[in-house]
């Protein structure tokens, strides 16, 4: 007994003496920051978590413009509900230095710094936990993540401050802690750099592991930043000693950068062309679908419910819906800009065989493959789009007698120009009800299709036609086109035209429209448009033919109207009331 008692009492001092220490440790429940560096697979859920941060998903709904995507700020859709900050602002222009929301606004330094300090810490990894290789991999991620980054900033505000370091408040200088804004020029230059690193670093694929960027990924971010600087130096103006703008000398060494970006993944990335069905509607359509890695260079990763998103919650046909749909509806600007498949002319040009009678056959294959028309079969049942029915001179608009079950008018969660979104959307023989998290379509941020167009624009804008015909007729004929594949018809100014309509096209609801025509500076024209539709009207007669006829209609109540200014977002009082060096952009 007695010797039970030592024990105790030792035991006791034992505990008290080191009470203290004990206190200090971290909880079993919580990972430290040395934890995390020095740990693989730590590390690279931190970095996964930089990824789920980045501004690059389309697909995602943005609730201020009432669950729509960020296309419908553009000329290709309009948005569903008029009490949202879309109609009321963004596309009225009704908007200034107090408006800095999404879906436009991006002001990312937060993951910025996250990327800074990985960068910081991954640099310091020792061999015992990454081997050289596994180390370069992630800085290499880390580099091509800063860049977007920064073009992500680049296109919306023009000249932003470059900071490559992870600042602390107690160590960093004041003046570094309040940069003022770079060039634009050094922006994109700063881009291009860390594209360039990212590809010298990254693996060509990453094993097993979908959703980590390769570093063609980062060669395509160089072919698409280089790009638009090389637009912006073309068609904008420099202001504010060079903040915004970039020179007009360098227009052409940017567009040569991004015309050789874009060969080295057409020619040594090894993609290929999505082409696994043999209806080119049904191929297009697809492609967004089927989750290959022919064509798709780097895709953000969803997972139905566990990770999902909204996509077709938001955005099927009326009858087809659980809750919300139709939150875009296509413009017939948009339509419009389809060709007659057999003649290869727009419908508005001469001699194109455009039938007013039959709007929607004999098209460009794409235009079924991106928008439901009336009487498309969707989920296995005809899209209804009519107004009314006609039958004997008399017109029926009643719900479940007249008008269709999707048509114009129906309900308020119906669409507004008399056409529905199909790309992205999932199909299937039956309706599909998919409820909301549910969606798992994987977001396309960078496929071989874009190079393909990048490379015709690039060329177009160097003077070389016919490299940008070989680019654009690989497009063409896998689109189903089968006239003036190479649009020989077209020189100049008006092929350049055509190259820019097949980007609209094939890269329509990919989040690419509203900065082309931003970087172009042609927004003033192309985003400031009364939005048109067209309403459907059936007839039924005696013997129970049925036939239709369409009516061109003003689509909205305001016309979208896009301002000299609108060239770049605000930075905003807020920022700059927290950091006087940030000069405000030019008419603002």
């Amino acid at each position: 007994m007695k010797k039970i008692k030592i024990i105790l009492t030792v035991l006791l001092f034992s505990f008290i003496s080191c009470e203290d220490d004990f206190l200090n440790q971290p909880p079993l429940d919580q990972i430290t920051e040395n934890d995390v560096w020095s740990d693989r697979d730590l590390m690279d859920t931190y970095l996964f978590k930089i990824y789920d941060r980045m501004p690059w998903d389309y697909l995602e709904s943005f609730w201020d413009v009432g669950g729509s995507q960020r296309d419908a700020i553009s000329d290709l859709a309009r948005g569903t509900y008029s009490w949202t900050g879309l109609h009321n602002q963004y596309r009225p222009g009704i908007w200034g230095t107090a408006n800095n929301t999404w879906p436009l606004d991006w002001w990312g330094y937060d993951v910025i710094w996250k990327i800074n300090y990985s960068i910081e810490n991954l640099e310091q990894a020792p061999t015992s936990v990454l081997t050289v290789e596994e180390r370069n991999n992630r800085l290499g991620e880390m580099h091509f993540l800063r860049a977007y980054c920064y073009f992500a900033l680049a296109k919306r505000y023009g000249g932003v401050p470059i900071i490559l370091v992870p600042q602390n408040p107690d160590t960093t200088p004041q003046d570094e802690l309040f940069p003022s804004r770079n060039t634009e020029k050094e922006v994109y230059d700063q881009v291009l750099s860390d594209a360039q690193t990212a590809f010298d670093l990254l693996p060509d694929r990453w094993s097993a592991q979908k959703g980590r960027a390769p570093k063609w990924a980062a060669k395509s971010l160089e072919s698409r930043a280089a790009l638009y600087a090389g637009s912006i130096a073309k068609y904008g103006s420099v202001q504010l000693d060079g903040v915004v703008g970039i020179p007009a000398s360098n227009a052409d060494s940017y567009f040569q950068m991004s015309l050789s970006a874009s060969q080295a993944v057409i020619l040594e990335g090894g993609y290929s062309m999505f082409n696994q069905y043999t209806d080119p509607t049904t191929n297009y359509a697809n492609l967004f679908l089927d989750e290959t890695d022919d064509e798709a260079i780097f895709t953000k990763i969803w997972i139905p419910f566990e990770k999902g998103h909204e996509y077709d919650l938001h955005n099927v046909p009326f009858s087809y819906r659980l809750d919300w749909g139709a939150s875009m509806s296509p413009t017939k600007q948009l339509v419009d800009s389809y060709e007659v498949l057999s003649t290869g002319l727009l419908p508005n040009e001469s001699g194109s065989g455009y039938d007013e009678n039959n709007p929607w056959e004999n098209r460009d294959p794409r235009l079924k493959g991106t928008i439901l028309t009336n009487n498309d079969i969707f989920q296995g049942l005809p899209v209804q789009i009519w107004y009314g029915t006609e039958t004997g001179g008399s017109i029926d608009t009643g719900s479940g007698t007249g008008i269709g079950k999707d048509g114009l008018g129906v309900h308020p969660d119906a669409t507004k120009t008399g056409f529905y979104v199909r790309k992205y959307l999932e199909d299937g023989a039956n309706p599909l009800f998919v409820p909301q998290w549910y969606s798992g379509q994987d977001c396309l941020i960078f496929r071989l299709g874009e190079m393909y167009l990048n490379g015709a624009e690039a060329a177009i804008e160097l003077g070389m036609e016919s490299p940008a015909r070989d680019y654009i007729e690989v497009i063409r004929t896998r689109a189903g086109l089968v006239a003036n594949l190479r649009l020989e018809t077209y020189s100049g100014d008006a092929l350049k035209d055509r190259v820019r309509n097949e980007r609209k096209l094939e890269l329509a609801f990919e989040d690419h429209r509203y900065w082309d025509v931003r970087r172009w500076r042609i927004a003033t024209e192309a985003l400031s448009i009364q939005v048109e539709g067209v309403r459907t009207l059936r007839h039924i007669d005696m013997f129970g033919n049925e036939t239709f006829t369409y009516e061109t209609f003003d689509a909205e109540a305001l016309p979208m109207s896009f301002s000299e200014r609108h060239y770049y977002l605000p930075i905003g009082q807020d920022r700059r009331n927290n950091n006087d060096n940030l000069i405000e952009n030019p008419g603002y």
